[in-house]
This record gives C-alpha cells, structure tokens and sequence, in this order.
C-alpha cells in the first residue's frame, strides 16, 4: 500500500500543476481590460463613432476573430463612448448620422460593464423622447438592462442561450412591439429557430 501512494504522488504533484497552470492561463485570457475615460475633442466625435461603428461589427461577423480580440475590442469602443459622453454629452442627430448615434448605444449594449449603460439610460431615455434614438432601439436597450438584472423582458428582443429570456405578459408583447416600431415577435424569433405559440391579445 505504501508502495501505491507513493506512486500516486507523482501524478498527483502533475494533475495539481496542470490545473494551476490552467487557471492562471485563464485568469490571464479573462481578466477585464481597464475602461480608460481620456479627455475627447468634440469636433472629432463622428470619425471616432465611425470607428467604433466598424470595430464593434467586424469582431461580430468576423469568423476569425478571436473572443480575446472581441473583448479588447469592446472595451476599446466602452473606453471611447464613455470618454464622449464625459467629455461632450450624449450627441444627437443634429450632430451625427443615424449610424453614428447607433454607434454609442451598440458600445454600452455590447459591453459586459452594466453601471455604464444604467448610468446614462436617462440620457438615451431622453433621446428617445427628442427622436435622436430610434423607439425599438431604446427597447432592445431596456430589454438587455432588465435581463442583466434579472428581471423579465418587456419587448422579447433578449436571447440567452438559444432561448427567448423570461418575458413580462407574453400574451401582450406584440402590442408593445408595436407601439415601438418591431415587428412581430414570432417572425423576429424564427431568425432563431425559436418557436412562439402564445396567443396574444390587446388591452
């Protein structure tokens, strides 16, 4: 028996090591990049939402992006969107394209950081009021802030895990898909292989 363990003890020594090993591998692949806020010129905000525009759907559609690229790369973009809205508000249409405006809101809805996006929610509140932010933008906004909190989905645009998210009163989500301009969700869903047969209704 003395004989065995002392056996053992070897490959014991190496299994330890390894898991080590790839912990601190681990570590090194996840750990977050800092979220950097620099001071921003004004005038070049639409040139760098151009680039975080582009940035944020190549690591998307890209194959060969590698997931520590996409992370870096979202921080990259969190770092300038931030440093824009600290530097020069939140910019509206009379200032940037469509594209750009979409640009800042893709940046804090990609982005693992949450106390960014609840932070400036009033701000994109606010926009929507004043038409710089599209209506199923801001519900796609709210549906990801209730999710991340844990709390059930009013709009049904939030996936997780090749299913809907938990959703508030299914029965009525295609009146309020409607009242902010999506279109129906079982059409939206079967993009994703996802049935929906819930019969609606409208109050």
């Amino acid at each position: 028996m003395q004989r065995m363990i002392s056996k053992c003890k070897p490959h014991a020594a190496i299994i330890t090591i390894a898991v080590i090993l790839l912990l601190s591998s681990c570590d090194r692949i996840m750990r977050a990049p800092d979220v950097v806020v620099r001071d921003i010129d004004c005038s070049e905000v639409p040139t760098l939402l151009d680039s975080v525009a582009i940035s944020d759907q190549r690591v998307r559609t890209d194959a060969s992006a590698s997931f520590r690229e996409k992370v870096e790369t979202d921080y990259e973009n969190l770092s300038t969107v931030v440093s824009i809205i600290e530097s020069c508000g939140l910019p509206g249409l009379d200032e940037l394209t469509q594209s750009q405006f979409n640009a800042i809101w893709m940046a804090l809805h990609h982005s693992p950081e949450t106390q960014y996006m609840k932070e400036y929610f009033p701000l994109f509140k606010e926009a929507k009021s004043n038409g710089d932010m599209r209506p199923q933008d801001y519900a796609t906004v709210r549906d990801r802030m209730l999710m991340r909190d844990g709390k059930p989905q009013i709009y049904g645009t939030q996936i997780r895990n090749g299913k809907l998210y938990n959703l508030s009163d299914p029965e009525y989500v295609n009146q309020r898909r409607e009242e902010v301009r999506l279109g129906q969700i079982e059409g939206y869903l079967a993009r994703f292989n996802i049935e929906f047969n819930i019969e609606q209704k409208e109050r």
